[in-house]
Order: C-alpha cells, then sequence, then structure tokens
C-alpha cells in the first residue's frame, strides 16, 4: 500500500469520472483484476485510464498515467509525480505442480550460517545471462540499531539473496503449487529456487501454516496494517473511535489510524504480539508512512518514524525481525534503515525510486521488491544488477510469481 495512497485528494474527481463513465459503458466486466473479493482480505486490483478505458501493462508516461485500485492503495491516478504515486497493473506466472513438502513437524525454522550465492546479473536484450542463486542464509542479532531493542533478544535477519513467495489473497494453500510459489521459472527461463521465505497475512494464517513452513526449513513473514485498521478485523473494536480517521480511499472498510496515540501503539503491538504468538518470525507493516497521506490526523514525518521505531523495538524484542513496506522517500528509507532488517517496495523500478533503497543495500539488507505492470525483461536486469529480490506478481498476490533469479 504504502506510497501508491499519495496524492488521492488532488484527484478525487477524475476518481469519481471514471467510476461514472465505467459504471455507464461496462456491459459485463467480471473477469480477473475486478471488483473486491467477498473474504474481506486483501482485494484484486483493477486499472484503469484517465479515460476510463483498461489501462494497457507497461510503463506511463507522466501525461497518461492509469487510475488504479488495487490491492491495499486505493485509488490512484492523474497526472501527478512518478515520485509520489504507483499504479499497480497485472499479470504473473503461476507455477507448475511439483508437488509440495509435508507439513508436519518442528515450529522453529533452522538458522544457518555461511555467506549468499553469488553471480552476475541477467543482462537486457538477446544473449545469455548468469543469475543468481538465492540462498537462504540466515543470521541472528542480539542487538538492535538504534530504536531497537537492547541486548538479550535474538531474532532472523534475511539474507541478502533469497527466494520468496508473497500471497495475501487468501490462506495459503500449502498443497497449491500456485500458492507456494514453486514449479516456477527466472524470466530467462531457467528454473527457480522454490521458495525459502513466505510472507502471508498474519489474521489469516494459523500457527498451524507457520509450522507446515517451519518444517520444510522456510521463515515466514506476518503481513499486518499497522498504519490502518480494518473492520473485518478482531481488533478493530478496541480502536477508540477519536482515533479512527479518514477512509482509505478505495476501501470504505480501512480507516487511518492516529499514530501518535499511546492507546493505538498497545493495539498494533498486540498484532504483532500474535504474529509472534503463531511463530512467524517477522513482520511485514502496511501503511508504515501515512505521514504521506491525508489521514484526517496532523502526522509528521518526524512522528512516524518515532511510531515505527517504537514498533520496531517492540518486535525485535519479541525476536521478530521488522521491515520497511514501500515507504520510498529517501529520507525516509535512509532513517528507517538502522531499525529495519530488510525492505518491501512495490514498484520502484517502473516509477525510478530504487535508489531510496541503496542504504539498505550497503548495509547488506535484503531489497524485496514487486513489480505488476512491467514485463521482467523491463527491470529484471537492473533488480540483478542491483541484488535486489525482484519478481512480477499479479495485483492481488493471489498466487503465482515470475523471479528474477
Amino acid at each position: 500500500m504504502g506510497r501508491q495512497r499519495k496524492l488521492m485528494a488532488a484527484i478525487v474527481g477524475v476518481v469519481v469520472l471514471v467510476t461514472v463513465l465505467v459504471v455507464s459503458t461496462a456491459t459485463a466486466d467480471t473477469g480477473p483484476g475486478r471488483g473486491q473479493s467477498g473474504s474481506g482480505g486483501p482485494r484484486p486490483g483493477v486499472t484503469l485510464s484517465a479515460a476510463g478505458a483498461p489501462a494497457a501493462s507497461g510503463a506511463t508516461t507522466p501525461g497518461d498515467r492509469p487510475v488504479t485500485c488495487s490491492h491495499r492503495t486505493g485509488c490512484r491516478g492523474g497526472t501527478t509525480s512518478a515520485s509520489t504515486t504507483r499504479h499497480p497493473g497485472g499479470g504473473s506466472s503461476t507455477g507448475s505442480p511439483d508437488g509440495t513438502h509435508g507439513s508436519s513437524g518442528s515450529t522453529a525454522p533452522p538458522t544457518t550460517g555461511g555467506s549468499s550465492g553469488t553471480g552476475s546479473s541477467g543482462t537486457g536484450g538477446a544473449g545469455t545471462a548468469t543469475t543468481t542463486q538465492p540462498v537462504d542464509t540466515t543470521t541472528t542479532a542480539s542487538t538492535g540499531a538504534a530504536g531497537a531493542s537492547g541486548t538479550g533478544h535474538t531474532w532472523w535477519h534475511p539474507a541478502t539473496v533469497l527466494a520468496w513467495q508473497w500471497e495475501l489473497d487468501h490462506p495459503l494453500d500449502l498443497g497449491s503449487a500456485s500458492d507456494m510459489g514453486t514449479g516456477v521459472s527466472t524470466y530467462l527461463g531457467a528454473p527457480a529456487p522454490d521458495p525459502t521465505v513466505y510472507d502471508i497475512d498474519g489474521f489469516d494464517n494459523t500457527a498451524a501454516t507457520v509450522s507446515a513452513l517451519h518444517a520444510r526449513g522456510d521463515h515466514v513473514i506476518c503481513y499486518i496494517e499497522v498504519g490502518a485498521a480494518e473492520n473485518y478485523r478482531s481488533d478493530y473494536d478496541e480502536f477508540p473511535a477519536a482515533d479512527l480517521g479518514s477512509v482509505v480511499s478505495g476501501y470504505s472498510a480501512e480507516r487511518y489510524l492516529d499514530i501518535k496515540d499511546p492507546t493505538v501503539v498497545s493495539i498494533i503491538e498486540a498484532r504483532i504480539a500474535m504474529c509472534a504468538s503463531k511463530g512467524f518470525d517477522a513482520i511485514e507493516p502496511d501503511i508504515d508512512d501515512s505521514y504521506t497521506d491525508s489521514t484526517g490526523f496532523s502526522i509528521s514525518e518526524a512522528q512516524n518514524l518515532q511510531y515505527d521505531t517504537t514498533l520496531a523495538a517492540y518486535a525485535h524484542g519479541l525476536g521478530l525481525a521488522w521491515g520497511l513496506k514501500n515507504g520510498d522517500d529517501p529520507g525516509f528509507a535512509a532513517a528507517m534503515e538502522p531499525v529495519a532488517d530488510f525492505a518491501l517496495d512495490e514498484q520502484c523500478h517502473q516509477y525510478d525510486t530504487c535508489s531510496s533503497f541503496d542504504s539498505f543495500a550497503a548495509a547488506g539488507k535484503a531489497v524485496l521488491e514487486v513489480e505488476y505492470s512491467l514485463s521482467p525483461s523491463q527491470f529484471c536486469p537492473a533488480a540483478n544488477a542491483a541484488d535486489e529480490d525482484a519478481m512480477a506478481m499479479n495485483v492481488a498476490l493471489s498466487g503465482g510469481r515470475q523471479p528474477c533469479r
């Protein structure tokens, strides 16, 4: 979600016009990527041109950016700057069945030493390329960075090079090759390593699912929202009415939170504790940069940094790694790097913001990156050269993946 939600107030008129045009001209649009799922979880996306017609995939020009309603983004579009707005497209390949691992076993993943694999990235155009084979080499940290937890706590640090899967649309199906992201190829056609890291919804998935992934030797990231509250979550009624702000554009069931209130901090910490109780290894904190949005509250960047740092310290104290989700304003990302253990970003290649995460790469931290609209050949060479763990995925994050390496 993150940076994809910005500048909605400036284009709300465009969105209304698009809605009217779509309703009045559509006849039977029920294909993938339309509407919202009925489960209340992350929703499929729809991309429309500013004129109301389905937008073509691929990069857009500044003067003709699509209006998009997509997974955890709200509706975005219009003639905004590429550095401040995201417009998810769609499309990913699904894996062919290859037989998944068993589901029973220990509840803690192994921690391994050594160094990650090396290699040169693919290059654009015709010809061959050598891809780095992802190796989920992990370490633990006994002390946090500035603002993180102190001594006595350990948590997982994702390897710089890893194979991962991101599935938020529904509870993970351990028997589905598409959900598991197995049996797929890299963008150059070589067999891709099966994922060793899974990022899944913290509420929708059970401790048994996390344990089953651990039994495979995998690590598991817990997706939660930290900057907004969803009325279909079990803890929604715990948020004071005064702390519920503007509706997240495109999602009437979600409202921004006043992250300055200690009560909000306590409830979100309880979400983090839920992830720990289920055995997750890390947190993906969605909407962790709400200072960029029209939340209904006055939230400064400094206050947002303090909030995220407080939550990161709490997570570290429970033995959980903490990620930066989007947050690709260069100053914000650099300020969060000492606290966060990895970064997860959407569409930084399409909108030329990947350099915001240079501080993570320099610190030897994983940068997980996803593109929705670009074809793999348009971004994978650069992603591999930057040592990003990048993939093309469908915007609903409903299974399947096309990794760059």
